[in-house]
């Protein structure tokens, strides 16, 4: 999937759950949304990837695109370190980067969600394809939606 789409899906989740839990509003979504494009960190080419290059080189050339860094095992053990240092705020963290998985689950290329095994989970909508542009238009639609459901509510 392409930034803008883990982007706007991120912001969705993270406009869905935010009230669900006992921690600052403002920081649960920066959280939820930086971590639903932090995996691709893996490609040099991705949004973050080009932010962080030396970081995303290495990575990519140690464990390659989609495979360790897009793994359930690795957001787990990820969030688990979040955890223990940063108390509940591992479930937006989790949240996001799970938001990034499953997204990129839906793609033709897909990922290997149990890595190091070799099963790939794949979807059937190409990066960039026009199912994935009506998905993004529907995302901006509706977090625009609950943004003014939000404001409304909260009176600002």
């Amino acid at each position: 999937m392409m930034f803008k789409t883990h982007l706007l899906f991120g912001l969705f989740v993270s406009l869905l759950l935010f009230s669900h839990f006992d921690l600052n509003p403002l920081i649960f979504i920066l959280v939820l949304v930086f971590c639903s494009i932090l995996p691709d960190i893996d490609h040099s080419k991705s949004w973050i990837g080009r932010r962080f290059k030396i970081i995303s080189w290495i990575i990519n050339f140690i464990f390659g695109h989609r495979k360790l860094i897009h793994s359930l095992f690795f957001a787990l053990a990820l969030s688990l370190v979040i955890k223990i240092f940063f108390n509940n705020y591992y479930i937006p963290f989790a949240f996001g980067y799970l938001s990034h998985l499953f997204l990129d689950g839906l793609t033709k290329q897909g990922i290997y969600l149990f890595y190091p095994l070799k099963f790939r989970i794949r979807g059937f909508i190409k990066t960039n394809g026009i199912i994935e542009k009506i998905f993004l238009v529907f995302l901006f639609v509706l977090n625009l939606v609950y943004l003014i459901k939000i404001f409304y509510i909260w009176n600002f």
